[in-house]
């Protein structure tokens, strides 16, 4: 894949450029997109499990806005985009994140990063909660963002999602990506995403552990549900963001969260699905940065 430079004009090109890199912790090899200066405070980008998703669909644009104030690092998840998928597999959910649990610890100890903030997406917020869980003094502060990690029920979106890979023609995953966006018909680049995601979740080299992957999800999916004795211990600062119109993930498992989490802000973003951070960035990146403590908005403040 090549990383386009998301240079913006009046930006010192060294510092928010995005690159990539192929790098090794605990035995787990990591496709990672990096950006920023390594002297500043580092963000860790935890992505979310669509067909077809991996760092950059979640995470390229908004990587040089950070990059600014940050040290960004965003990895393919394990059984996703180019990150090596171990031998045998995991064959269950739990098997799944616990090997992104190690991985993204890994990556950390690979790359000398002692703390981190993190930014969980969906899935990827599930991630967060065990990495807290299980590491809490590896992280700063916290975004989650349509997290998934609570008892929840399966909206019709999100059973159609984890039943992709048993008729996975083109027609139906349109849909399913529609169903992401809070208003497909006007979403700029819907097609694009569609097309490149498309051509992604159903790469023959790729396609068999995917299938399998989300099969885990299928029947496992609760299990990701973090009950409130391990969230009330949690000491961190959690900022969270939730589209009002989210189809795939209902707002009750941010309400659950932020009823068990110690410190917790939720704030529901109107005239947003379930890409909050492609559709409403403009609100996000200000509050992200505030709470991250980048130097820019603590001067104003």
């Amino acid at each position: 894949m090549i990383v386009l430079d998301m240079e913006k004009e009046g930006r010192d090109i060294v510092n928010t450029a995005v690159r990539e890199e192929k790098i090794v912790g605990r035995g787990l090899t990591s496709h990672t997109l990096i950006a920023g200066d390594p002297a500043n405070p580092a963000v860790l980008l935890l992505h979310g499990a669509g067909p077809g998703a991996h760092a950059a669909s979640n995470w390229l644009h908004l990587m040089p806005d950070l990059a600014e104030n940050f040290f960004v690092v965003a990895p393919d998840l394990i059984g996703f985009g180019q990150s090596t998928i171990p031998d045998p597999s995991p064959d269950n959910i739990m098997g799944w994140i616990g090997t992104r649990v190690e991985q993204c610890l890994g990556l950390m100890e690979t790359m000398s990063i002692d703390v981190a903030h993190v930014v969980g997406n969906s899935m990827g917020g599930a991630l967060t909660l065990q990495l807290l869980s299980e590491a809490p003094e590896r992280f700063g502060k916290v975004v989650l963002m349509g997290s998934i990690g609570a008892p929840a029920p399966r909206t019709p979106e999100l059973i159609r999602f984890l039943s992709f890979y048993s008729d996975p023609r083109p027609s139906r995953y349109r849909q399913l990506m529609h169903s992401f966006a809070y208003d497909a018909d006007k979403f700029e680049g819907m097609e694009e995403i569609v097309s490149s995601r498309y051509k992604i979740a159903t790469d023959p080299s790729v396609m068999a552990v995917a299938a399998k992957m989300i099969d885990s999800m299928k029947v496992g999916i609760e299990a990701l549900a973090m009950p409130p004795s391990i969230l009330s211990k949690l000491p961190h600062d959690v900022l969270i963001f939730h589209g009002r119109q989210d189809r795939i993930v209902p707002l009750d498992t941010s309400l659950y969260l932020l009823e068990h989490l110690q410190h917790a802000e939720l704030y529901v973003l109107d005239r947003s699905g379930h890409w909050s951070q492609l559709e409403r960035w403009d609100v996000m990146r200000p509050m992200m940065e505030l709470h991250f403590g980048a130097r820019d908005w603590a001067k104003s403040g």
